[in-house]
């Protein structure tokens, strides 16, 4: 799929073409280091040019088949995934974990102080919702670090899908956790807020939130040790970021299938996290 619409990206401009393996591996590169483009395009015997088409070539045809790659489970998969939440986190009907995290990015040309988060550096968010074999299932991205998550959570796609059809998307009244930044939903439900009179109850339903929520977690820490360039995008096109990003998670997904290293991409993305 893919590689068809890179040869007929090519085709169209009437250039010769540079072959769609070639362009493919060459964008994985790019966004698995943080090597100068310069140094890339030596390495795969392209001009810096040429790569750049290349990487919104492939962003562009990663992001038209998201939606067959992260995808919300099928009714046979969901007793699975609830089984192994309930192991992690004794709480039984968690279907998955929702969450946001930064993505730094160099300060934008057009209003750059929107993008300006609490940490003080520039980024977009990411929200997504995971399962527990860190696979992504929703992704949200492209709003600036300044909204906060609730607002991002509420604009998303799939919360307006879910109000529309809730029985599609938790046929036997499951739910999503999330942290005290998302509201209290039938279908979603946050942490307790601790103000100094928590219950010991609640106390100890947030520690089994909180080791639940480890999933997402080592999921956004694979996603970036194993995409690096994601600890820190130094891009000119502030409108090409969100593909970018949902670009990298689609390869995330993909990935999960075939590797055996996980673990040290999890560490890789722990190191130096924002």
């Amino acid at each position: 799929m893919i590689g068809c619409m890179l040869i007929g990206d090519d085709n169209r401009q009437g250039r010769p073409m540079i072959d769609p393996r070639k362009q493919l591996l060459s964008v994985i590169w790019l966004l698995s280091t943080p090597d100068s483009y310069r140094s890339i395009g030596d390495r795969f015997n392209m001009a810096k040019s040429s790569l750049s088409a290349s990487f919104v070539r492939v962003v562009t045809a990663l992001c038209r088949i998201a939606h067959r790659i992260i995808k919300w489970p099928k009714r046979a998969e969901i007793e699975e995934i609830k089984e192994k939440f309930q192991k992690l986190s004794h709480i039984p009907d968690v279907l998955d974990v929702i969450d946001g995290t930064y993505i730094p990015i160099k300060a934008p040309k057009i209003d750059p102080e929107v993008y300006i988060n609490r940490k003080c550096f520039y980024g977009i968010t990411l929200q997504a919702i995971c399962e527990p074999s860190l696979k992504f299932i929703d992704c949200f991205a492209g709003y600036p670090n300044s909204v906060s998550d609730v607002r991002i959570f509420r604009n998303s796609d799939i919360y307006a899908q879910i109000r529309a059809e809730p029985q599609a998307y938790f046929p036997n009244k499951e739910f999503l956790l999330g942290d005290k930044a998302y509201p209290v939903l039938t279908w979603l439900i946050p942490s307790y807020i601790d103000r100094g009179n928590t219950t010991e109850i609640q106390k100890h339903f947030n520690g089994s939130l909180a080791s639940t929520r480890q999933v997402i977690e080592r999921s956004f820490a694979l996603l970036k040790g194993r995409f690096r360039r994601l600890k820190y995008l130094d891009m000119n096109r502030t409108d090409l970021i969100p593909a970018t990003i949902l670009a990298s998670c689609v390869l995330h997904n993909i990935c999960i299938d075939h590797d055996l290293f996980i673990e040290e991409y999890v560490i890789e993305g722990m190191n130096n996290d924002h």
